[in-house]
């Protein structure tokens, strides 16, 4: 019995540590589109990935099935920079490399409403 209680709080504690280091690597993964001279001249294509990190930080900030949207987001991103022919910079390589890595176990059953490429699936 103990060792179950023990278990329980050593996955919620992990669970809120890896939500925490979710939201601030979305933040910086945000501010990375102000920081380069090449998405900043092309923002207007660049600018639905900007926004759809926005509004799962939005989903971060109301407690609204975060990490279920940051799971959603690790596959939005490649996928409509993929299609629309955009590339990352390394640093943001990095991070999307990292936020795939810390979604990697968030079921998303519940949460696929519209095409993987559309932003809708992003909005409150």
């Amino acid at each position: 019995m103990q060792e179950a209680i023990f278990r329980k709080f050593f996955q919620n504690n992990k669970q809120e540590k890896e939500r925490e280091q979710t939201y601030q690597l979305l933040k910086n993964f945000y501010a990375s589109f102000f920081s380069d001279i090449y998405n900043e001249r092309n923002i207007g294509r660049y600018k639905p990935l900007r926004d759809a990190i926005a509004l799962v930080l939005g989903h971060f900030d109301s407690d609204d099935h975060p990490m279920e949207y940051a799971a959603k987001l690790a596959l939005y991103l490649p996928a409509k920079a993929s299609l629309n022919q955009l590339r990352f910079t390394k640093e943001q390589q990095g991070l999307l490399a990292e936020l795939t890595r810390l979604t990697r176990r968030v079921k998303l059953s519940f949460v696929y409403l519209s095409p993987l490429d559309s932003i809708s699936q992003f909005s409150f």
